[in-house]
């Protein structure tokens, strides 16, 4: 493994945290004294926040997973792009739900059944769901480029079915999906040994 694959790795590791950074000052939260209400509020801090979170989570999943990939020296495996539409909607669930801004207010109230159910429904939900859509362009896109069949299948399903958990707020939808295809071509662009036929 040479040094400028590690440097390009760490260049892009630095791009998914700082990502992930901005979701968390932008993205829309259940207030931890709403969270075990049946009908949990959300506070959003800008009008765009339902737009701008998606497509930001969608590039820190894909850019964690491709920077990880190029810091470990791995070749190009479209199984372990299946990571990033997870990793997109666990970042979404956390950030909503408020774990990652106040952990300790948050969390005693998520271990009621309602309240739990709340992060993956409404707004939050369709956030994950935008996410996941975002996260699942990187395997689709590897498992056509390496023609792997099974990953190329897991990814589709994964996208469709955000597609279809999401499908009240096509706009968050549209939004991951487009921030997804931008950090595939980021990678397409830095790394072509791993992203390009």
């Amino acid at each position: 493994m040479s040094l400028p694959r590690r440097l390009l790795g760490s260049a892009l590791l630095v791009a998914a945290v700082a990502a992930f950074a901005a979701t968390v000052s932008i993205a829309p939260t259940i207030p931890p004294e709403s969270a075990a209400d049946s009908v949990p509020g959300v506070i959003a801090p800008t009008p765009y926040s339902f737009v701008a979170a998606p497509p930001l989570l969608a590039v820190g999943s894909v850019l964690l997973v491709g920077g990880t990939a190029a810091f470990a020296g791995a070749g190009p495996s479209a199984r372990a792009t299946l990571l990033a539409p997870a990793l997109g909607g666990i970042a979404a669930s956390g950030v909503v739900a408020g774990v990652v801004a106040a952990p300790a207010a948050i969390l005693p109230a998520l271990v009621e059944t309602d309240a739990l159910a709340s992060v993956f429904t409404g707004p939050p939900g369709e956030i994950a769901a935008g996410a996941v859509v975002g996260g699942a362009v990187a395997p689709v896109v590897q498992a056509t480029v390496t023609e792997d069949t099974p990953a190329l299948l897991a990814g589709s399903v994964l996208i469709l079915a955000a597609l279809a958990a999401g499908a009240s707020d096509p706009l968050s939808l549209v939004a991951g999906g487009v921030g997804g295809a931008a950090a595939v071509g980021a990678l397409w662009a830095v790394d072509p040994d791993r992203w390009r036929p």
